[in-house]
């Protein structure tokens, strides 16, 4: 009998620390949903969400706009995180009190499966910052001007084929979202390693062979009454196309889920096959640069690839390994096509119910360009100076397209966050888009916000570096926000955080701003974007690794058939 009964103690020892092991974590005082599931937390509210067609950025926002600048969600037994939305109290903590965040766990540990040992993945650290200026060069206007002609005939080459589209269509619209990833791609290649893998160019081919009968094949109609065009992807683009969607974004158990992907023999093919692509070029680039010194390496180097092995010459032990390059330029074509492209489709969207929008960006355009450009625009053409009504829509689309709804940290230690104790190993979240209802103070209907933000930190003694938007126009397309009155860009205008803050910000936030210049300016320029059917017109959100449009179906038209066709 007492064997019996220390069996059940123990048993019961064990549900306890079961329970308090993966219960829900609530912290005090730190507003969260009433009613939680006791082991699921908020995922069944979550969930429903999900089922009405919104998103897990829709379920952020309704959770920070229902319980304040600071709240909690428990996503059952294995995430939970903090929602901070008060502006200011986030420039303090990216800007000066970054010592105390680190990139959160839940996104290295996503991103390791497939991008182990790249910057993206690292920790704050040595190893981390001597990778961030290895890859600096690679972001320095000097180094985006040499390499911007990349991404301006990638650009172009998307026109021609949007052009093909058009003429086969017969005034039906398309699913665009590949298309812009394959012109993203061709882009970010050839400023990788000098050299485009042609997926556009392929595309087009491919159109230029077919017959315009739409019965099947490459051309056909699809149920919605829109034109489909089944076209095949080079190898290379569709190995790495393949590799990022390994990436386990809906498990809970990222790395147990990405060992049984690795045992599959598709998996292997494709990754041995970009890294036979990438040792090829990296072979290349040594045997090229061992011709001449590292300095001059340096300063002739037009591609991302000879850029790195120039710079391994110059640092000599303390260079970067063979592997680390690799991952870095993975990560480089991971980071450079697939948000740039989802952000293009977004202002795809934009654009189709904008018209005046796309008129007076196009007049703009026209008006500061140089005439002799011939849609080969420079650097500084496409500067903020230049064109600021250009470099407003760009702004204004990565604050409404939101592509990364939120951004993620750790906290390190315990830290007083609007005046709430939270405890070191903390994931917070800060939504990249916020003060949708936030305006001027002097605004008498500007919403009184919870008691917690009367109880600031010290640090919120720091002025207030950006303005607000007016209230109730934060879900509107307005790129005049962006404006002074005298017609220059403002980009304090108000709070848009859509490349983070402080020293873990978006690395790549130059790259990707010169991309959307270029795309957005050739695209404008050759088209207009008609009205398409209103069940192809929704703004409902997938989110991925990344917020993509559910559909995203345009009908692009030359500007001198604008009136005809609309």
């Amino acid at each position: 009998m007492t064997a019996y009964i220390l069996y059940a103690i123990s048993f019961l020892i064990h549900i306890i620390i079961w329970w308090y092991r993966f219960k829900p974590i609530t912290l005090p005082g730190v507003p969260h949903w009433p009613n939680g599931h006791f082991l699921w937390g908020d995922l069944l509210r979550l969930r429903k969400i999900l089922q009405n067609n919104g998103s897990f950025t829709d379920f952020l926002d309704l959770s920070a706009s229902t319980l304040g600048p600071i709240c909690q969600i428990r996503l059952g037994p294995l995430a939970h995180m903090v929602i901070i939305t008060d502006y200011m109290e986030m420039e303090s903590l990216l800007l000066r009190r970054h010592q105390s965040l680190d990139r959160s766990s839940q996104t290295t540990g996503l991103f390791k499966t497939i991008l182990p040992r790249a910057l993206l993945t690292l920790k704050t650290g040595q190893v981390w910052r001597h990778r961030r200026r290895a890859m600096g060069s690679a972001m320095t206007p000097r180094f985006l001007a040499l390499t911007m002609p990349n991404i301006t005939g990638s650009a172009q080459d998307l026109v021609r084929l949007w052009k093909k589209k058009n003429d086969l269509s017969r005034g039906r619209s398309w699913q665009t979202e590949k298309d812009l990833e394959s012109a993203t791609m061709d882009a970010i290649c050839g400023m990788a390693f000098d050299k485009s893998w042609d997926v556009v160019p392929s595309y087009i081919d491919q159109l230029e062979r077919i017959n315009t009968h739409t019965d099947g094949g490459t051309v056909e109609i699809g149920d919605r009454d829109e034109m489909m065009f089944r076209l095949e992807a080079p190898d290379l683009a569709k190995s790495t196309w393949y590799i990022f969607k390994a990436v386990p974004v809906q498990s809970p158990f990222p790395a147990f889920t990405h060992f049984f992907t690795r045992l599959k023999p598709s998996y292997l093919y494709h990754v041995k096959r970009i890294d036979d692509f990438l040792s090829g070029k990296l072979y290349e680039a040594r045997k090229c640069i061992l011709t001449t010194s590292h300095e001059v390496g340096l300063e002739v180097a037009d591609n991302a690839l000879d850029l790195l092995v120039a710079k391994g010459m110059q640092e000599g032990d303390e260079a970067m390994s063979d592997d680390g390059i690799k991952q870095e330029l993975l990560q480089y074509l991971l980071a450079g096509t697939e948000t740039s492209s989802t952000t293009l489709a977004w202002w795809c969207k934009f654009m189709t119910n904008n018209p005046s929008i796309q008129t007076k960006l196009r007049g703009h355009l026209l008006e500061r360009l140089p005439e002799n450009s011939d849609m080969n625009m420079n650097f500084d053409d496409l500067s903020p100076a230049s064109v600021p009504y250009l470099e407003a829509v760009v702004h204004e689309t990565l604050r409404m397209a939101r592509t990364a709804g939120g951004f993620l940290r750790d906290t390190k230690e315990d830290m007083m966050i609007l005046g709430h104790h939270i405890l070191k190993g903390t994931t917070l979240a800060f939504p990249t888009s916020i003060g949708c209802e936030e305006c001027s103070p002097v605004d008498h209907k500007r919403p009184k916000l919870p008691s917690t933000e009367s109880r600031h930190t010290t640090d919120h003694d720091q002025k207030r570096r950006v303005g607000y938007w007016d209230y109730g126009t934060g879900n509107i397309f307005d790129p005049e926000r962006w404006l002074t009155e005298d017609g220059r860009f403002n980009p304090t205008a108000g709070p848009s955080l859509p490349f983070s803050l402080g020293q873990r910000r978006c690395f790549g936030k130059n790259l990707a701003l010169l991309e959307l210049r270029v795309f957005i300016a050739q695209l404008n320029l050759s088209f207009f974007f008609a009205p398409i059917p209103a069940d192809q017109n929704r703004f409902d959100r997938l989110d991925n690794v990344i917020s993509h449009p559910k559909d995203c179906f345009i009908r692009p038209i030359p500007w001198a058939r604008r009136d005809a066709s609309c």
